[in-house]
């Protein structure tokens, strides 16, 4: 029987299948987490809504199924949640309502709504869809946001090679504006769970950021997520800032359909922690599918221009230093220095201060082992193929999904946190200009961080 892999700080469901966060939105305290379940199998299969809060993002109280196959309409396919505020739909009781918007998958992907008053019930609009589509194959995923400079409710669609822009008045009422994408792609696939946000830059201006998740057909599915910097208009979104190639939100493949929360005062992002090539054959039965840390961005100036920035919500850590071990004497050619020291725990923090190349390598007494290594060509090399279980799937253990290379987008010394959680591991390098976030499934847990090269190694305990 395999161990039990459920992380402790990341959420999971209780049982059954996961994908895509949706209707990611903060009120009053509260962060609302709903997400693609099939509550039937631990693979795709009806998808529903399932629902989950949190005060601190790191703890999460599941509330259950908050959407259900629709028997006229289909299943219920990803989207967004908002907060109407002065209830410009009409759907509220003396109260603002929550609006979940959501793709309702049938004989044709059309756009629908929901909504509740008490944030437990949610009830489908008698009128849904509020985009009907009878053309498109490929016409879902919406993500709303309220454009207080026009006064009006937008809504960023994945549609094919592109992605849509509609506005509303009322949630209810919608009128195409633009599209974007179909020319700007770098990535090529179709468009999925697409985000819109403005964020600002160092020089104090606004630069509005296209979160677009690509989907890539065939047995390797390759699924990446990208982004665009430019600028919106109301209308649609012109990318202004063009890159040489693709945006990479994440370096690894295990940060999928990842969007922000709503009616937050910062932009907040959570993703889904797996790939769809192999998610659906890990050894993670009751459960399969789990979503990222929640990660604050920002926009930072670095050597390869300007660029996302994530900082992971995390649980407190007690960072200690490892002594590195003394140089021998005589000194050999070839000597790297060396710390080593003992992780304890499921749940950890490794931090790596370097002036230049190091391997760092998570172990356990099994001889398996997660290799994380800043290299001469200035490259971020995340080596899983000897990290656990990779029996499972044939492409999770091949070369291009077990050793991951992203070059950095900065030169000098490196600072690099590494944050693990049971089977997903986050790196973080750069104050996070690079991510690479990989699921490992370790026999036994690991109980020893080595570093090699020029370094200072701190393994960090979730303090209690």
């Amino acid at each position: 029987m395999s161990r039990d892999f459920r992380p402790l700080r990341h959420y999971t469901p209780p049982f059954g299948w996961i994908n895509d966060p949706n209707g990611l939105v903060y009120e009053d305290g509260t962060w609302h987490l709903f997400a693609q379940h099939n509550p039937e199998a631990t693979h795709w299969g009806p998808m529903h809504w399932r629902h989950a809060v949190s005060c601190d993002l790191l703890s999460w109280e599941d509330r259950g199924i908050a959407l259900f196959p629709d028997e006229a309409l289909g299943m219920i396919f990803s989207g967004s949640a908002v907060i109407d505020h002065g209830n410009t739909s009409g759907l509220g009781d003396g109260a603002d309502p929550m609006i979940l918007m959501y793709t309702s998958h049938g004989e044709h992907e059309q756009q629908s709504i929901a909504y509740s008053n008490d944030r437990v019930t949610f009830t489908p609009y008698a009128g849904d869809p509020v985009i009907p589509n009878t053309v498109q194959k490929n016409f879902r995923d919406p993500k709303c946001f309220w454009d207080a400079e026009r006064g009006r409710w937008c809504v960023v669609i994945a549609a094919g090679d592109r992605v849509e822009f509609h506005a509303s008045p009322d949630l209810i009422r919608w009128q195409k504006t633009g599209e974007f994408g179909q020319c700007e792609n770098r990535m090529g696939g179709v468009f999925e769970c697409p985000d819109l946000f403005p964020l600002p830059a160092p020089d104090g201006s606004t630069v509005w950021v296209l979160i677009a998740s690509m989907a890539h057909p065939g047995p390797f599915g390759g699924h990446r997520t990208q982004y665009f910097l430019g600028q919106f208009d109301g209308e649609t979104f012109r990318e202004t800032m063009p890159a040489p190639h693709a945006r990479l939100l994440d370096a690894g493949y295990d940060d999928y359909a990842a969007v922000t929360f709503a009616n937050a005062d910062r932009p907040m992002l959570l993703g889904w922690a797996n790939a769809w090539c192999y998610a659906m054959f890990e050894p993670t039965d009751p459960f399969c599918g789990a979503m990222t840390y929640a990660r604050a961005l920002s926009l930072v100036e670095t050597d390869a221009g300007l660029c996302l920035a994530q900082k992971p919500v995390t649980p407190a850590f007690r960072d200690v230093p490892v002594p590195t071990e003394p140089a021998p004497d005589p000194l050999p050619r070839r000597y790297l220095p060396k710390a080593e020291g003992v992780v304890r725990g499921e749940v950890f923090h490794i931090r790596v201060e370097s002036e230049g190349c190091f391997a760092l390598t998570l172990s356990n007494e099994g001889g398996e082992s997660l290799c994380v290594t800043l290299g001469t060509d200035q490259s971020l090399v995340v080596d899983r193929s000897r990290a656990g279980n990779s029996d499972f799937s044939p492409l999770y253990a091949s070369g291009l999904f077990a050793v991951m290379a992203q070059p950095r987008k900065v030169h000098g010394p490196a600072t690099l946190d590494l944050y693990f959680d049971r089977m997903i591991c986050e790196t973080f390098l750069d104050g996070g200009t690079l991510v690479n976030t990989s699921v490992v499934f370790p026999e036994a847990p690991y109980t020893k961080a080595t570093l090699l090269g020029e370094g200072r190694l701190y393994i960090g305990e979730e303090a209690q």
